[in-house]
C-alpha cells in the first residue's frame, strides 16, 4: 500500500508539473512581427527588449497576430484579474484531478479493473471535475474574449475552439459510459455461485465481489481465497483493489508478500484461460477509455499551442 501511495503522488507531481509549465506563458519580442506590422517592439511589449506584453500586445496575440488587432483579448482591472486568477486556479486543479484520474487508471490500475462495473469513487471524482472544468472554462473564456467571432476569426480563437471541442467529446463519452455502458458492465457480472468443478473463471470469480452482503473471493496463482470478513477487505475492497478479481499481478507490486494469504481459506482453483470473449459493453468501455487517454494528450498539446503561440 505504501508503494501504491508513493506512485500515486509521483504521478500527481508529474501531472501538476506538466500542467504548471504549460500554463506559464512566456513572451518574446520577435523581429518578424515588428517587420510585418512596421511597428517597434515597444508597441506590444512593456519594455523595448521584449518580455511582458502590454495591452496592445495582448490584443495583437489574441487576434491571431493580425494588425491592427481585431476582437480578441479583454483587458481587466486588478479586481477582475484576481477573480480570474482564482477561477483559473480552480480550472487547473479540476483538470489535474480529472486527467490525473485517467492517467492513474491507465498506468497503475489498467482499465481492466473496471470492465465489470465502474467504481463509484472514480465516477464521482470524474463527474465533479468535469463539471468544474466546464463551468470555470466558460467563465475564463468569457472574461478573456470580446466576442464569439474570435473563436473562428483568429488563430488563437480557432485553437481555443479545438480545445472546447475536445472537452465536449470527452464529456459526451463519459456520459455515454456512465449512463449506458456502466449499467451493462454490472449486468455482465455472474451471480455468486460456486462452480461444480471447483474451477473458477474470471466471470465466475467476479460474482464474489463482497458487495451487498456477498462473499469476497480473490485469486492468486491459480488458487481462490476467501477474504470475507477481513477488516482490510471491508465490503470487498482493499485500498483501490476490488475482490472478485485475480490479484497475482497486483500483489507483486504490494509492500507485503504472499505470506498474508497463508491463513486464508482456499475455496477452489482459478483458470484465467477460461476467459470468455468480451461483451459489446466491455468493448465499448475499452474503446472510450483509450480514446480519452489519447484526448488527454491532445488537450495538453493544444494548451502548449495556446501558451507558446505555435501557430
Amino acid at each position: 500500500m505504501k508503494y501504491s501511495i508513493i506512485n500515486t503522488f509521483l504521478i500527481i507531481g508529474i501531472s501538476l508539473t506538466a500542467i504548471f509549465f504549460l500554463a506559464v506563458s512566456a513572451s518574446w519580442a520577435t523581429p518578424e512581427y515588428a517587420e510585418r506590422t512596421a511597428q517597434g517592439c515597444k508597441i506590444c511589449h512593456v519594455n523595448e527588449e521584449g518580455g511582458d506584453l502590454a495591452t496592445q500586445g495582448l490584443e495583437f496575440a489574441a487576434s491571431g497576430y493580425v494588425w491592427p488587432p481585431k476582437g480578441g483579448y479583454k483587458i481587466l482591472g486588478p479586481i477582475r484579474k484576481s477573480i480570474r486568477l482564482i477561477i483559473g486556479f480552480l480550472h487547473i486543479t479540476a483538470a489535474f484531478m480529472w486527467f490525473g484520474t485517467i492517467l492513474y487508471v491507465h498506468i497503475m490500475l489498467r482499465p481492466k479493473y473496471a470492465d465489470r462495473g465502474l467504481p463509484r469513487g472514480e465516477v464521482a471524482l470524474g463527474m465533479v471535475s468535469m463539471v468544474i472544468v466546464g463551468l470555470t472554462g466558460v467563465l475564463l473564456t468569457v472574461s478573456k474574449i470580446r466576442g464569439l467571432d474570435v473563436l473562428y476569426s483568429s488563430h488563437w480563437g480557432i485553437i481555443l475552439s479545438v480545445k472546447i471541442i475536445l472537452y465536449i467529446t470527452m464529456i459526451s463519452s463519459a456520459v455515454f459510459v456512465i449512463f449506458f455502458v456502466g449499467p451493462k458492465l454490472k449486468q455482465g457480472r455472474k451471480k455468486a455461485e460456486h462452480p461444480h468443478t471447483g474451477v473458477f473463471d474470471p466471470i465466475t470469480l467476479s460474482g464474489f465481489d463482497g458487495k451487498e452482503g456477498r462473499t469476497a473471493y480473490i485469486a492468486y496463482k491459480e488458487k481462490v481465497y476467501d477474504v470475507t470478513g477481513l477488516k482490510l477487505w471491508k465490503n470487498g475492497t482493499h485500498v483501490k483493489h476490488q475482490s472478485g478479481q485475480d490479484m497475482t499481478a497486483v500483489l507483486a507490486k504490494a509492500p507485503h508478500g504472499e505470506e498474508k494469504l497463508d491463513n486464508l481459506r482456499v475455496v477452489g482453483t482459478y483458470d484465467a484461460g477460461l476467459t470468455p470473449s468480451k461483451s459489446p459493453a466491455q468493448k465499448a468501455f475499452y474503446f472510450v477509455a483509450y480514446m480519452n487517454l489519447a484526448l488527454v494528450f491532445c488537450v495538453l498539446f493544444v494548451i502548449a499551442m495556446l501558451r507558446w503561440g505555435i501557430y
